[in-house]
């Protein structure tokens, strides 16, 4: 019997400490981890990784995570890949904006790994 492989999850973030810490937390729990940088890498990464769940920072050099996210929601191969807004901007109206932009959940930096895992898991309907 062939073991199921691991969900990935695409992680884009501009600060390579928050990438690690996410990419450390998220194999913790037993996820394959896909990492990049920006918003139009994470558009030209899940239109051909086909990650299960993005973790985006809002806040990325070119394209920030939100028009990334508009964009993604509006491609009917992305569309239902639910993505995670992180922000350090944890201000009602961001929050407000991400879900607006179709994020399945906003999470404040700093936030708890074991929240994030936790959260992950819920909306991969792994709980």
């Amino acid at each position: 019997m062939n073991p199921t492989p691991p969900l990935k999850i695409l992680v884009a973030d501009d600060e390579i400490y928050m990438v690690r810490l996410l990419e450390m937390t998220l194999k913790k729990g037993g996820y394959e981890v896909v990492t990049c940088r920006d918003g139009a890498e994470a558009l030209a990464i899940s239109a051909t990784a086909k990650p299960q769940l993005i973790v985006m920072d809002v806040m990325m050099p070119g394209l920030d995570g939100l028009s990334a996210i508009r964009q993604l929601k509006q491609n009917e191969a992305t569309r239902s890949i639910p993505v995670v807004v992180l922000s350090s901007k944890g201000h009602a109206l961001t929050r407000v904006e991400a879900e607006a932009a179709g994020a399945a959940l906003f999470l404040a930096k700093p936030f708890s790994p074991n929240q994030l895992l936790s959260e992950v898991k819920k909306i991969l309907g792994q709980t």
